[in-house]
């Protein structure tokens, strides 16, 4: 493609920005940079050979490129690297472990704490309690702060896993579904914290648990159940979580069940599973305080793990976000950086266009890889468009998407003889082998960019010798016994009182 002069050089670029020498392995930084702390950043151009254009600054990325477009080899493994030279922390989305395999080795090496949460074989790795942070609020008396974390729990295990952009699917059953699940999740807080249970005993196989008791074959008007739904009035919050299912008609009652049930299939067919959930064995506020690389491995062959995947983002930014407003400067300690690679792949994150807003201030950094702007719109509608134009980055690989191409055809404007300076059709021939790609970054004119393939990115490990540093297996994870039950206490009185069934157990809660 001939030169065109309304397109910005990657060397008039490369003068705001660090630079990283894919050989050695080191850092440049630039005279421009004095207001910024951090070095690392994504890939945006290169100037020489051995020379690759980082933006440091706090701008999020947007990367499009279909399926075999070379994304992960092109941007996201060499932003994971170079982050990790510059020593920031990183929570990756890293669908078929490639990139843990890759990269964990020589994290390891520069001192990181590695985290590995795997949705691909969870019997490795470590272990996440999602109810756990909701809960440690709810024992700290922030019952506001509680009841907002598990309302998006709520929303995303039970609401976000259908499209909005389908509309023909009635909203009230997920939503009625949600709040169920809302006010049994608030309802074994309050057991639990009363009748001083271990925080163990807050899990999701104990909330199935106390699903199956509360509503087991009209059990609710059963007096022992009728009692467990008193229990649960004495609160407002569970009480009105609860009650449009209670007191709902018998098949309306029974269809909002059963959308519970389905969207909590998953932790029911998988032991292991419930068992990798049953608790948190890391510290979710190390993540900003020391360096760390955290890998949620995911099958790429299905998405029923994707949900977790999108709760975990969406509740790690929120407490790391409540972590940083207790510094004076209202920033985390050390920079984060969401690496999600599939992002458009994955279940809405739940106000992920305001918090893609807010995060810069925080620094905090999203890297967001998607093979359509389609599948965003698709799911996150018209915010999709703010997710967007939040990104101060956009990286282009390929396309076949219509749209696409003309909206970044008519960005890259016209010549003087109102013709584009760069055609749907030129966009859709870009030279895979040699990474070529279309740069829109800040208030820089369109760029062609050529990036390096990860192959190309060497880091000596010992001496003068350069070789790749291997990842060590994913650790196994010793299998516990299950957190035990939670047990509802009565009184001998009360059981004389209202002559329990000795056989059918049912001194016991669960």
């Amino acid at each position: 493609m001939a030169i065109n002069l309304n397109f910005e050089k990657a060397s008039i670029i490369a003068n705001s920005f660090n630079k990283f020498n894919i050989s050695t392995g080191n850092i440049e930084v630039c005279p421009h940079s004095m207001f910024y702390r951090y070095e690392g950043g994504v890939p945006i151009a290169t100037t020489t050979s051995k020379e690759v254009v980082i933006d440091h600054t706090d701008s999020h990325t947007m990367v499009f490129g279909s399926t075999g477009s070379k994304k992960t080899r092109l941007v996201v493994m060499p932003t994971v690297k170079i982050l990790g030279v510059a020593g920031e922390s990183m929570i990756i989305n890293d669908t078929k472990g490639e990139l843990y395999y890759r990269l964990e080795g020589e994290l390891a090496e520069r001192g990181y704490n590695i985290i590995v949460l795997n949705l691909r074989d969870t019997k490795t790795g470590n272990c996440w309690n999602p109810l756990a942070i909701p809960y440690d609020m709810y024992l700290k008396g922030d019952m506001d702060k509680a009841a907002e974390l598990v309302n998006d729990i709520a929303i995303n295990l039970m609401v976000n896993n259908a499209s909005p952009s389908n509309n023909n699917i009635d909203p009230y059953w997920n939503y009625s579904a949600a709040d169920c699940f809302f006010g049994l999740t608030l309802l074994l807080f309050k057991y639990c914290k009363e009748h001083n249970q271990p925080s163990e005993s807050v899990n999701i196989s104990n909330l199935l648990i106390l699903r199956r008791k509360l509503f087991e074959r009209e059990s609710y008007r059963h007096e022992h159940d009728e009692k467990l739904w008193k229990y649960a009035q004495e609160d407002n919050v569970i009480a009105a979580g609860l009650s449009g299912t209670i007191t709902a008609l018998e098949r309306t009652k029974a269809s909002i069940l059963s959308i519970f049930d389905q969207n909590m299939r998953m932790f029911v067919i998988q032991p292991t599973l419930l068992e990798m959930l049953s608790r948190t064995d890391f510290d979710m506020g190390s993540i900003t305080e020391q360096k760390t690389a955290l890998f949620l491995i995911t099958p790429d062959e299905k998405s029923s793990y994707h949900r977790l995947v999108s709760l975990f983002v969406k509740q790690s930014y929120e407490y790391l976000i409540g972590k940083a407003m207790q510094n004076l400067a209202g920033n985390v300690k050390i920079r984060l950086n969401y690496v999600l690679d599939e992002f458009g792949a994955l279940p809405p994150i739940t106000d992920m266009n305001s918090m893609i807003a807010a995060a810069r201030s925080r620094d905090i950094r999203f890297l967001l890889v998607t093979q359509s702007k389609h599948q965003l719109i698709e799911h996150y509608g018209d915010a999709a468009r703010t997710i967007i134009a939040n990104c101060g980055n956009w990286i282009f690989l390929t396309s076949r998407e219509m749209e696409l191409l003309q909206e970044l055809s008519q960005l890259c404007g016209e010549n003087e003889r109102k013709l584009p300076n760069i055609s749907v059709f030129d966009l859709q021939h870009f030279n895979k082998e040699k990474g070529e790609a279309l740069l829109l970054c800040g208030r820089y004119k369109p760029c062609k960019i050529n990036l390096p393939d990860i192959n190309e990115y060497y880091i000596p490990k010992t001496g003068n010798k350069i070789e790749f540093i291997v990842a060590k297996e994913v650790p196994l994870r010793r299998i516990i016994e299950q957190a035990p039950p939670v047990e509802y206490l009565l009184s001998k009185e009360e059981e004389k009182r209202l002559k329990l069934d000795i056989e059918d157990n049912d001194d016991d809660l669960f």
